[in-house]
């Protein structure tokens, strides 16, 4: 049995019922693998503190992490609330003539939860966290303090995956990675910037474990039994917190109620108040009726899905998915349809859409509503929403498993033989899988470019499979060169550059990436540069898109805590673009003494793509500088075809975990150096644009 998981420690912070579905499955695998599992809660009005119970969940609560030396940082904290808010309250939060108001005891729980995720860190030490996500202030804080801790940070989708929500970029701020549960919503999310590279695909661990648990203990059979329904149409409606008015339903309950063998459920959102299901429900029915359940949070939304013959969907609610998951055919109440929505369950050919006579008329001729959608759009929508169904548990763990094991690496330096530098450079190139054109530009680039300068030899980094016409360059290719097989970025790759670039010639080392060319003068400003710092320095350029834009001007970290070129996207000639400085960190081109290179450790084999930022990070570490990076806008580069996007989720998982308490946000501070605001980045896009566009 594999030890990995003896003594780790997870810690996930949960708060209401509907959330934990997807946590818990994960906590109790890992468990079972002989993890240590620690559950938190919050602070609000108990209601996350009745989530653990009700569960019979082990817990503890932030409160308990609070020390009594904590009171003066808990009441500087507190001071410092009141007195933003109270400013704000003044100039901005009017909506209409209604001031919106703070609860005093919410500020002081808020700062007081500050201090004691903090202390649950530092106290617990463990080796991942996690949560359903971090919109919320718990999460916000978890997050901030794990990732300050350089603790991997794990988010789960909960869905809210079907509104224009630009709430989705802060899903993955300070978390380490956000797992979701198809390509649509990772799409989703990077569409209103969340970082793309920290969205990995994982499944819905909840439905994984439910679709199994609905087949073994025979749910259907059992709720249809305990209510009386074996033999009837059982049609479920599903409503959400906020309750529509009630006269839209009353052909339905009419229906129902005169017609033979037929039952409806009525399921009420877990967020819904009592009072408010008890008025709505009384607008309808005068007492109680045989044919008519209303069900708040007695049954288990699965298992009447189960036992439902044809799910409905009278509001918003991602319980659709849920529903074509468990294989029942979906209805959409066209109160509920909004043309202009940005998802819809009706649009993707997945729902039938109908009013509520309709409905009631389709259940009273007994119409099989399975003949209402096409089937090969049900199953083409499923395989974009949920990666998997049965291992998605397997795959967070596998996840968790790289997180914690990338954020433990760290590369022992790389002891060489002291071999002779008969060469000024050595070039590393990566060849493309097919485009000779390009391939052959690049060469000339590199040859015209680089002659009459200092010496140097070529190694080629070749793809596994390349077309005949680049292999014809390759094959026609004479003087000081090497070929060297690489299949990608794998780790194996990696590390055979690595043993490779041991006997390479050259005194320094030069990475180029795939389509780049060098323009005039870049290697003898490469050299006067080198002189100039002395070799305990990294190098990187300025790079040029094929359209003529920034790809690169040195890496900043944005408001998601990703790496991002400085820049990026504006004319190349932005004049901020032109200075040259320090950087924590360079990419798509590195330049790099050999001795720095292997007492640094070489390239990580874990890191893929990213093993020029991960390479800037780890020589951090050793050169003891935040910025060890420089970055030369006179050595410039242009790629001749778009750059390579990192897509590579292993190496995400690995870079992210690795360095996740290294990245913080530094773009603005870049911002505020130059003396430049949002707008005029903005302008500058737009005159970008432009230009592109004559």
């Amino acid at each position: 049995m594999d030890k990995f998981w003896t003594d780790k420690k997870i810690v996930a912070y949960i708060a209401l019922p509907h959330h934990t579905r997807f946590i818990i499955p994960v906590m109790e695998r890992l468990a079972a693998l002989g993890a240590k599992t620690k559950y938190i809660v919050g602070q609000a009005e108990r209601s996350q503190e009745m989530t653990a119970i009700n569960l019979g969940l082990p817990y503890s609560h932030v409160f308990d992490y609070i020390n009594p030396e904590d009171r003066k940082e808990i009441s500087d904290n507190y001071t410092r609330l009141a007195a933003t808010f109270s400013g704000s309250l003044k100039q901005e939060f009017l909506l209409g003539t209604l001031p919106v108001t703070v609860a005093d005891k919410t500020l002081m729980a808020t700062a007081m939860e500050y201090v004691g995720f903090k202390n649950i860190i530092e106290q617990e030490k463990p080796d991942i966290c996690f949560a359903l996500h971090e919109l919320n202030r718990w999460g916000k804080l978890f997050a901030f303090w794990a990732k300050k801790a350089n603790i991997p940070f794990i988010a789960l989708q909960e869905g809210l995956s079907y509104d224009l929500d630009f709430g989705y970029s802060g899903h993955a701020q300070y978390a380490t990675l956000n797992l979701v549960w198809g390509q649509r919503v990772k799409k989703k999310m990077t569409g209103f910037e969340a970082p793309g590279s920290k969205m990995i695909v994982t499944g819905n661990t909840h439905l994984a474990r439910e679709i199994q648990r609905q087949k073994e203990e025979g749910r259907r059979e059992k709720i249809r039994r305990a209510y009386k329904a074996q033999k009837d149409f059982l049609c479920l409606l599903i409503l959400s917190a906020v309750l529509p008015p009630p006269e839209q339903f009353a052909p339905l309950v009419k229906a129902v109620e005169k017609a033979k063998g037929l039952k409806l459920f009525v399921k009420f959102h877990p967020a819904c108040k009592r009072h408010e299901m008890d008025g709505w429900i009384d607008c309808l029915l005068q007492g109680k009726s045989p044919h008519i359940r209303f069900i708040h949070e007695e049954e288990n939304t699965y298992d009447l899905i189960s036992a439902a013959d044809v799910v409905v969907l009278g509001q918003k609610s991602t319980t659709g998915l849920e529903a074509l998951s468990l294989g029942k055919p979906l209805v959409k109440l066209d109160t509920a349809y909004d043309p202009k929505g940005p998802y819809s369950f009706v649009d993707q050919g997945v729902a039938a859409k109908m009013s509520a006579k309709e409905l009631a008329r389709h259940l009273e001729k007994g119409i099989d509503f399975n003949d209402l959608t096409d089937r090969n759009k049900v199953a083409a929508y499923l395989e974009n929403e949920l990666a998997d169904t049965s291992t998605a548990i397997e795959r967070v763990c596998r996840v968790f498993e790289t997180a914690i094991r990338a954020n433990r690496t760290r590369e022992t330096p790389i002891t060489i033989p002291a071999l002779e530098k008969t060469k000024d450079w050595t070039f590393v190139v990566e060849v493309p899988e097919n485009r000779e054109d390009i391939f052959l530009a690049q060469l000339e680039a590199i040859a015209v470019n680089s002659e009459k300068g200092p010496s140097y030899e070529t190694f080629f980094l070749v793809p596994e499979k390349i077309s005949q016409s680049v292999r014809r360059v390759l094959d026609s290719l004479e003087g000081d060169m090497t070929k060297i097989p690489a299949a990608g970025k794998s780790p194996e790759q990696i590390r055979h550059l690595n043993k490779v670039l041991e006997g390479a010639k050259g005194k320094k080392l030069a990475f180029l990436d795939r389509g780049m060319a060098p323009l005039s003068g870049w290697l003898a400003r490469l050299e006067e540069a080198a002189a100039r710092y002395g070799k305990d320095w990294i190098f990187g350029t300025r790079i040029a898109d094929n359209k003529g834009k920034i790809a690169h001007t040195g890496m900043v970290v944005d408001r998601n805590n990703t790496p991002v070129p400085a820049y990026r996207h504006l004319d190349i000639d932005f004049e901020h673009g032109k200075k040259e400085r320090p950087f924590q960190m360079v990419d798509y081109f590195m330049a790099v003494d050999k001795e720095i290179f292997f007492r640094t450790g070489g390239f990580s084999p874990g890191a893929g793509p990213y093993i020029i930022p991960d390479f800037c990070l780890k020589f951090r570490d050793i050169c003891g500088r935040p910025d060890p990076a420089v970055y030369l806008p006179g050595v410039k580069m242009i790629y001749l075809e778009a750059p390579c996007e990192k897509t590579d989720p292993e190496a995400a998982i690995y870079f992210y975990s690795k360095w996740h308490g290294a990245l913080w946000e530094s773009r603005s501070g870049l911002w505020e150096a130059d003396g430049v605001s949002e707008k005029d980045l903005a302008h500058a896009g737009i005159s970008a644009a432009m230009t592109g566009l004559r």
